[in-house]
């Protein structure tokens, strides 16, 4: 489970987590108790579909794919509220070539 940032019009005390397809919300609600000691008044979970996106491939055309779906958990805290630490938190690693320590593959 990871946690991502909330949308807008999300309650102060509700936190949003990426969590696996095989959880079931008993499962959260025991996952949260016992790893971070938090109690949870109510878990609502979603199926979010996806990025899809076009590539070009010589001899059959246009193709289409789709990343693979995640379920999302709702987590209502009871006697908490969630306060995210800023956005620089959510944001990715700085990918300039400068700082990467990435070496292309010759082809």
């Amino acid at each position: 489970m990871r946690v991502i940032p909330p949308r807008d019009g999300i309650p102060t005390n509700t936190v949003m987590f990426e969590c696996s397809f095989q959880m079931n919300k008993t499962e959260i609600k025991d996952y949260l108790k016992d790893i971070y000691n938090l109690e949870t008044q109510q878990v609502n979970t979603e199926v979010v579909d996806g990025e899809r996106f076009k590539f070009q491939v010589p001899e059959l055309g246009i193709k289409t794919h789709t990343n693979t779906h995640k379920k999302i958990a709702y987590v209502v805290l009871k006697d908490h509220d969630m306060s995210y630490p800023n956005d620089e938190f959510f944001k990715s690693p700085d990918s300039s070539p400068e700082s990467s320590d990435l070496v292309v593959a010759p082809s």
